[in-house]
């Protein structure tokens, strides 16, 4: 799996907001101090949260950055969407991957649809389980949740070979 720059240290900038203290806001200058990134990336960072309304904007000598919603009310599925636009795997994803074609010239029957629409799909629903407050949690802490995900969707999988 590919993960974009902006997808990484965009994640790691609402992470710093999410480890706030309510009411306490971070510039972009500190954020970028603690993230070692230049100022400029942070601010573009901050402003796509923004633009998805997950971050909000203090102003004054105390101002800042400070996310919008309590952090376990914002999934990683809304950070990673407002920071690159996932694209969706179907036949949506199949018109990015033409080749010198028009259309993909396994459009009307395709082998490979089927794989990363299970993967998007597995993707999706991963990223909407977790959320800000999960990722300031401690290493451990999170590694069970995200084991508790992954065995819940092979069990959700197993049952659906069982229905077929």
């Amino acid at each position: 799996m590919n993960v974009t720059a902006l997808e990484e240290y965009g994640l790691r900038c609402a992470v710093q907001l999410a480890s706030l203290p309510e009411g306490k806001t971070l510039s972009a200058p500190d954020i970028a101090e603690r993230e070692g990134l230049s100022i400029e990336y942070v601010s573009k960072f901050m402003l796509l949260l923004k633009r998805a309304e997950l971050v909000r904007t203090v102003r004054g000598i105390k101002g800042g950055f400070a996310l919008s919603r309590q952090p376990a009310e914002i999934s990683l599925k809304e950070v990673l969407d407002a920071l690159n636009g996932r694209k969706k795997a179907g036949s949506e994803f199949c018109k990015s991957f033409t080749g010198k074609s028009e259309a993909c010239v396994r459009f009307g029957s395709c082998s490979i649809r089927p794989f990363w629409d299970l993967l998007s799909g597995y993707v999706e629903e991963f990223t909407s389980r977790m959320t800000l407050a999960d990722l300031i949690r401690p290493e451990e802490e999170i590694r069970d949740k995200t084991s508790s995900i992954a065995s819940d969707h092979v069990g959700q999988m197993r049952n659906r070979e069982l229905r077929s």
